[in-house]
């Protein structure tokens, strides 16, 4: 369906500043597409001080809600009605919607991980679980795979404080065992022969950057069976060093296609086919090459 921008559209909105690398609006609008939505996402940057009157407006408007990307996924909390309790512990919310005359938010990023590395077969309930990394996205995942029924949770991070953050609030979320640990060789391999599913949530070995594992000896510890996913996409040498032992493996590209589909059950209720999980992916990956040759421009 074509947008009719009509009485009956429905608006929604991406905020965050600066947006200039942000590409989600157009990929939600590709899902709008398939799903024979009259509807449409925009683009806003907006400045953080504005926030308060954009909420506003906002529901002046009656649109039906909007996407958060930073610096407000932890902002936003305070103005919401109800906030998903793991969204709000962990402090990152980036979806809303208007229910009522409410402001109801949710953070997707570890339901998009969650779905990710459920729909490559991987077996998550009973699992023993490592995270690598303690920033916005680690807590949120380990909180989705703690729902999906895994049986303990290890975080392992540079600055141990916290990794004892995340792990101490998954214990008093969720019936799991959790641990923290400071990321040193001695613990990945300690913990790596202990680990069903390994998921990486850190910026090392993202394309563009220099950091990356100093030694990824801890790989060849995992079990046979084990199942390794990385929120970067869409191959950093972990997974490599993975996929070469035979390894099951999941990248972020994975996590940002089911992201789209948990969105569109939460905005609108939609449950979206199969199909749609490889439009989702290549729609992604046309906003990144759109996204790229802007800031390219504009050097």
């Amino acid at each position: 369906m074509r947008v009719k921008f009509d009485i009956n559209t429905k608006y929604s909105c991406q905020i965050g500043y600066p947006l200039d690398y942000s590409c989600a609006a157009y990929v939600h609008n590709r899902m709008y597409e398939i799903a024979n939505l009259n509807a449409i996402c925009l683009a806003i940057e907006l400045k953080p001080e504005d926030l308060p009157a954009f909420i506003e407006g906002n529901r002046v408007m009656g649109m039906s809600g909007f996407d958060i990307t930073t610096p407000f996924k932890s902002e936003i909390i305070k103005y919401l009605d109800e906030c998903e309790e793991s969204s709000r512990v962990f402090k990152c919310v980036n979806h809303v919607k208007w229910v009522d005359g409410k402001l109801v938010g949710v953070g997707l990023d570890g339901v998009g991980m969650g779905m990710a590395i459920a729909r490559s077969g991987a077996k998550i309930e009973g699992s023993r679980v490592t995270i690598l990394g303690a920033g916005a996205v680690a807590g949120p995942i380990a909180a989705d795979l703690c729902k999906r029924g895994a049986s303990s949770v290890c975080v392992i991070n540079r600055t141990k404080e916290k990794a004892e953050y995340i792990a101490e609030q998954l214990k008093l979320l969720y019936p799991v065992k959790t641990y923290s640990l400071e990321m040193t060789k001695e613990n990945l391999e300690k913990m790596a022969q202990k680990t069903d599913l390994l998921v990486q949530c850190t910026t090392l070995g993202a394309a563009g950057h220099k950091n990356d594992y100093k030694d990824l000896g801890f790989v060849d510890k995992l079990p046979d069976t084990a199942v390794v996913a990385d929120v970067l996409y869409p191959h950093t040498s972990l997974l490599d060093k993975a996929a070469a032992r035979g390894l099951k493996t999941v990248n972020g590209m994975g996590m940002l296609a089911c992201q789209q589909i948990a969105m569109m059950k939460f905005r609108f209720d939609v449950d979206m086919p199969d199909s749609a999980l490889k439009e989702a992916e290549e729609a992604v990956c046309i906003a990144v090459a759109m996204r790229d040759l802007r800031l390219a421009q504009k050097k």
